[in-house]
């Protein structure tokens, strides 16, 4: 039954990212930990993350988003070097409910507010992605406030908005993937489970695409909000 569980988590992990550009870790991490411990769960998602959106980020290619995706990158940076340091000292109770905390206010957020409070520019993509990178290292959840500003420049499209997305997120992933590896918690228990989730996470990216082209966008983002949510609250409870 846990591999049932798992294969039909891989594969709605795989369908996200073709919607937006990001959402493998933030629905991987809101339902894996329940069934696997954290110290497996979150070396898992890194890799299974950077597979799902760098398969996006090469499918999508569109011109002119590294002005947008140099700062995101510096700042990222620097922030999964302080998430990656910061991560030995926290316990996993601990780490569970500021997951919890997390997940609930950005779906808060996006259910029940419209607009955006983040201007773009080099400054602001620079901050975004420190704390992005230390949300990423720290929760494997560094999509959603990236998502956010990338969204808030009204001058690219949603298929630049998804390839900015995918790109940042697949380079990102990288970045963990190696700190989860230097820091030895990639472990063969890791790498089975990583196995077990490619032909699912692909099978995913396929029904993604064939959604894309016929569900309103809107609908399907407010949906993984309100998943998101409850999943929260269950973390904190």
């Amino acid at each position: 039954m846990e591999y049932i569980i798992l294969a039909l988590i891989f594969i709605l992990a795989g369908i996200v990212p073709e919607l937006t550009g990001f959402g493998v870790a933030i629905v991987s991490m809101a339902l894996i930990p329940f069934i696997l411990p954290l110290s497996i769960t979150i070396p898992l998602v890194a890799i299974i993350s950077m597979i799902a959106t760098g398969m996006v980020a090469f499918q999508t290619k569109t011109k002119g988003i590294l002005k947008y995706l140099q700062p995101l990158l510096l700042g990222s940076i620097i922030g999964v070097t302080l998430g990656m340091s910061l991560l030995h000292f926290i316990n996993e109770q601990l780490l569970t409910i500021l997951l919890g905390v997390f997940l609930i206010t950005y779906s808060v957020y996006g259910l029940f507010f419209k607009g955006h409070f983040l201007p773009t520019g080099k400054i602001t993509g620079t901050i975004t992605g420190i704390v992005a990178g230390f949300l990423g290292s720290s929760f494997n959840v560094h999509g959603p406030l990236v998502g956010l500003y990338s969204s808030s420049n009204n001058g690219l499209s949603k298929l630049e908005t998804k390839d900015l997305m995918a790109t940042y997120m697949s380079i990102t992933g990288a970045f963990t993937v190696i700190g989860h590896s230097l820091a030895g918690r990639i472990s063969s228990n890791v790498l089975f489970y990583v196995l077990i989730s490619i032909p699912f996470l692909f099978l995913g990216l396929e029904i993604g695409k064939i959604i894309f082209k016929k569900i309103n966008i809107i609908w399907i983002k407010k949906g993984i909000y309100l998943f998101v949510l409850m999943a929260g609250i269950a973390f904190i409870i």
